[in-house]
């Protein structure tokens, strides 16, 4: 063999044999779990919760001052999403180690015992108090209806104006087309949706609101 085919050859194999190993082994699964706990216990979570929110809340009192000095023709309105942005799962979550079924996540809803995340609520309070309209739009089911206002209730979200749920035959692989549906249709009773708040990024695009708000959720996504 010529001697400069043969180094060719030989270079060749050396690429195979050491570049092309194994991946690079992931981070380990119970690993990623105690980071995802320690985030809540630490009080992290929480705290990235509440910066979003005030956030949030500096925007809804400069459109209450507008109302109030009459700049405002429509009624104003803000949208919740339900977990993880008004209710929080974690305790069903870290029971179920952060997995289990879809079914087995409903069912975990259907009990009715979701803690509020207490930012948001507070936000709530604060709107209604002064008049705002409150609209729940959430990625639960229709067959949820009953278990998901009592949460809510005993969480201490009362009067609201609206609960919107998926429908049982929705088909599409993402949220955002049933939100942005159930947006137009608040904006059609003449409502303008000063803040759409939630935990993913299907629960915001899409516009029919003034302002998007994100909070923070390491735990699962929804397209």
């Amino acid at each position: 063999m010529n001697k400069k085919i043969h180094l060719i050859c030989l270079g060749v194999l050396s690429v195979l044999v050491f570049n092309t190993g194994y991946a690079k082994e992931p981070k380990n699964l119970d690993l990623v779990k105690g980071v995802l706990i320690q985030y809540h216990d630490s009080g992290e979570y929480e705290k990235e919760q509440a910066k979003v929110i005030n956030h949030a809340m500096q925007y809804l009192k400069i459109r209450l001052k507008r109302a109030k000095q009459k700049t405002e023709t429509k009624k104003l309105a803000i949208v919740l999403d339900i977990d993880e942005t008004s209710l929080s799962n974690y305790s069903d979550m870290k029971k179920m180690s952060f997995g289990g079924t879809l079914r087995q996540i409903m069912d975990a809803q259907a009990n009715g015992t979701d803690s509020a995340i207490t930012p948001t609520l507070k936000l709530y309070q604060y709107a209604k108090a002064n008049n705002i309209a409150v609209f729940f739009v959430t990625g639960r089911t229709e067959p949820y209806r009953a278990a998901t206002e009592k949460n809510l209730t005993n969480a201490g979200y009362t009067k609201w104006d609206g609960l919107s749920l998926k429908g049982d035959t929705y088909k599409e692989r993402s949220a955002a087309p049933y939100k942005i549906r159930a947006r137009s249709l608040i904006e059609n009773q003449g409502y303008d949706i000063i803040l759409n708040i939630g935990d993913q990024q299907s629960d915001l695009t899409g516009g029919h609101a003034d302002k998007t708000f994100k909070l923070p959720n390491p735990y699962y996504l929804i397209p």
